[in-house]
């Protein structure tokens, strides 16, 4: 990834199932963390109620988007339920080249894409405690037909085996243990000898 390579922050991939509350624990994470960002990502689909753009997603037409995805400007992309997500290069090259770590919102086949483009990322999958509870947070959220609902519990069924292709895995069960979860992973993270190499040097030489 040209212009990735290198770069201080974290590119951090939250994936896992519709309704699993990734928007919900990343703006609690975003609140208790200073220098991070969220990659804004950019769909096709309607806004939901309170929804505004550029703040939840950048909303867009199928064509702006595949002439976006024809230029490159599209880290990755995806079609979850008919509609295009996907994630856009620039912001997220600037903020990362800044040493800001980035937590994105985005599908598992992205994160998967996200992994094949750049290495250096963290993935996370965020899972519900069962699919039942899920079934019961997507019927509150109220903005789903019967039908929309059936596919997302089906898509969430196939998400949910795809744990095993992720770093870390949280179960998403109370807000405040997830966030403490996921700010500890990140953490962790900057730890790594390979993201401090050559910290001996710079020690011993002062």
């Amino acid at each position: 990834m040209t212009g990735l390579s290198g770069a201080r922050g974290l590119l951090i991939c939250v994936s896992g199932p519709s309704g699993v509350g990734k928007g919900t624990i990343i703006r609690e994470v975003l609140r208790r963390r200073a220098n991070m960002a969220h990659s804004i990502s950019v769909t096709t689909r309607a806004p939901r109620p309170g929804e505004q753009h550029g703040v939840d997603y950048y909303f867009t037409d199928r064509q702006s988007f595949l002439r976006m995805l024809e230029a490159g400007e599209i880290l990755e992309h995806d079609i979850y339920c008919d509609q295009y997500y996907g994630t856009p290069l620039k912001p997220l090259q600037k903020l990362v080249a800044a040493g800001t770590d980035v937590l994105l919102d985005i599908t598992v086949p992205g994160s998967l894409a996200v992994m094949q483009n750049y290495p250096d990322c963290v993935t996370l999958c965020l899972l519900p405690p069962s699919l039942t509870e899920l079934k019961n947070r997507l019927s509150k959220r109220g903005t789903e037909t019967a039908e929309a609902m059936q596919k997302r519990l089906t898509k969430a069924r196939d998400e949910v085996k795809m744990a095993s292709s992720f770093q870390y895995v949280v179960v998403n069960d109370n807000l405040t243990e997830t966030a403490r979860q996921i700010q500890a992973i990140i953490d962790a993270e900057h730890c790594r000898y390979a993201r401090l190499a050559g910290i001996e040097e710079t020690i011993l030489a002062h």
